[in-house]
Order: structure tokens, then sequence, then C-alpha cells
């Protein structure tokens, strides 16, 4: 499984997860039709927008999970730039298995690369598992939405799924929350830049699936194996 940033020539094949994701959406009919004809023409247009990204998830090439996100820049609504996550959507054959963790390691990495301080979305479902998967990420409520420090959440991403202390993350919400209340800039984990921490997230994925590449490469080795002609066989 791997995640990464669309290209053009995804999207015919992001349609039906893209549909998918429009029918699980809490609106209803009254604002969507999951079957919509103008759909393609829709997130071609989406696409192409300035500061929009389309992220997706693939199990064996095929597309199973995506996030469309937007760069927000300073504005009268808004202090800082963030990354706004307009839909994050997995399908139901695939969750629970790391491909909304891997979605959202690349939208950190995004948020990162476009000097986005905050990762903010509003939960496309609203379904409990959603809230407790944006919570385990140290997302926090927001009004409306969710928000998280685009440095904690590549921190966070780090870590092996459920593999962290929560006395740890406890204490690294506890100093980000006074060092806001006396105006005082966030500092990066480790004193990296957001731009270092986006280098070092690539580096340690590249480095993953190699890893993983080279551990399945062996494995059909060994599997496909034959057996020494001068092996005697012991009864």
């Amino acid at each position: 499984m791997t995640a990464r940033v669309a290209h053009a020539e995804d999207l015919e094949a992001v349609l039906p997860v893209l549909r998918a994701a429009r029918a699980d959406s809490p609106l209803g009919v009254q604002l969507i039709n999951p079957d919509s004809g103008a759909l393609n023409e829709l997130l071609r247009a989406w696409f192409g927008m300035e500061n929009s990204s389309l992220i997706i998830a693939e199990v064996d090439e095929t597309i199973v999970g995506l996030a469309l996100v937007q760069q927000i820049d300073v504005n009268l609504f808004s202090d800082i730039a963030y990354l706004h996550i307009e839909a994050l959507y997995v399908d139901n054959e695939h969750r629970r298995r790391g491909v909304g963790r891997a979605l959202m390691h690349q939208i950190a990495v995004v948020a990162a690369r476009c000097a986005g301080e905050r990762v903010v979305t509003m939960p496309l479902t609203g379904a409990r598992s959603e809230q407790r998967f944006l919570s385990g990420l140290g997302f926090i409520p927001a009004g409306s939405r969710r928000i998280a420090e685009t440095a904690a959440l590549l921190r966070r991403l780090e870590q092996p799924a459920g593999g962290r202390d929560k006395r740890v993350r406890g204490i690294d919400e506890l100093i980000a929350r006074r060092r806001r209340s006396r105006g005082l800039p966030e500092t990066p984990p480790r004193g990296l830049s957001l731009v270092d921490l986006a280098d070092r997230a690539e580096r340690t994925d590249r480095a993953d699936q190699d890893g993983a590449s080279s551990s399945m490469q062996v494995n059909r080795d060994v599997h496909t194996r034959r057996p020494d002609s001068s092996a005697t066989a012991i009864s």
C-alpha cells in the first residue's frame, strides 16, 4: 500500500472512489448525487485549481482512498497559512489497515511544503470512528472543525500506530498550548523547519517502501526456490 500526490492521468481511476465518498456523505441526496454525470468535469476543474492537491492511496495499483486538500493563505479570517482537507475517504474494504494514516502522512508533507502551519479538516462523514482517527493524530476541535499543528502531526506520524506513550503526547500538547497562550511562536519538533520535517518524512517513507519491496522479493525467492536435486528425503 502506498500513498502519493495524484497526477492528471490518475483522475479517471479516482472517480469510483469519489462516487463512494459522495454516497457516504451525511448531506444526503438533497445536495449530493453520487452518480452525477458532471463528476468527471467537476473533478478535473477542481484538480486544475491553484493551491489544490489530490492525494491517493493505492493497493496493488488500485486506488482505495483519496484526500482533497487546498492551501489557504493568510486572509481576513486567518492570521496564518494552513492546509484544509476538503475530504478524506477510504473505501470500506480497506479501512483499519493503515490507508488513512498513509494519506494523512502525505497531507502533512504537502502542508509542510507549502508552509502551512496547521492542518484543518471538517470530518466528511461525522462517524465516531472518523472522530477517533483524528483525535488519535492530535487533531483538536476548532468550532465545527478539527485542527492540528503540521509539525506535531508529522512527528506523530513518525511513530508506529498506537505505539506512542500518551503521557509524552499530553506533555507536548500542554507545552504547545502554553506557548500559544503567551503569544510565542510555535517550536518545530527538535528545532527543525517544516521543510526539513517534510524532507525527513519523505526519506523515511522511501526507505520503508524500499525495505518492503526487498522483503517481498526475498519471500518470493524463498517460495519459488526449487528443491536441490541432490537432497535426500528423510522419512
